[in-house]
């Protein structure tokens, strides 16, 4: 069980590529974020481990933890996910559209964007049914015919393949949330 509680340990800390490859990930998510010129999102893993490796083992046993599918370590019990303050963790950038992943969770994605004004996604589809929601600004999202001016306190929900654009109408944070329902 010590050697069970120090291999969480070493995860959790990011020491122990072994089992997960927390480190990894958070030194990609921050070369990824470093445009944005901001701290990256605290990882947290979550793996619950099998063991340590057996007496006269050479290699230690592998994390049982779930994956999703680009090799995020992902919880299978129940837990709290939180993040404080979306907003500061995304700067507006003068004529951009940037965007930052700040939550994975079994089975969602949470993304943040920061637009200029002017700035647009083209028409576009999403693979899994998504909600979007204004932080700061004001958006004009259009889908199925339609066109909605979204604003702080509202939110708009998209269907899975259903093609729609979004457009800045003046500098905006925006939080996408995409939900994985495909297993």
């Amino acid at each position: 069980m010590a050697d069970e509680n120090e291999q969480q340990s070493a995860c959790e800390a990011g020491r122990d590529e072994q089992h997960c490859k927390c480190r990894q990930r958070r030194a990609e998510a921050a070369a990824a974020n470093a445009s944005a010129a901001q701290q990256p999102a605290a990882h947290h893993c979550t793996c619950k481990h099998d063991g340590a490796a057996e007496a006269g083992d050479e290699q230690p046993k592998h994390c049982a933890c779930k994956h999703d599918a680009e090799g995020h370590a992902i919880s299978t019990e129940p837990h709290l996910g939180y993040v404080a303050d979306l907003a500061s963790l995304i700067e507006i950038q003068q004529e951009s559209t940037v965007s930052r992943v700040v939550m994975r969770e079994d089975g969602l994605r949470v993304v943040l964007f920061g637009f200029d004004k002017d700035q647009a996604l083209s028409e576009h589809t999403a693979a899994m049914p998504v909600t979007i929601q204004v932080l700061e600004g004001k958006l004009r999202v259009g889908g199925e015919g339609r066109e909605v001016e979204l604003v702080p306190g509202g939110v708009v929900y998209l269907s899975a393949r259903l093609p729609h654009t979004v457009y800045a109408v003046e500098p905006s944070k925006m939080l996408l949330s995409m939900f994985d329902n495909r297993g």
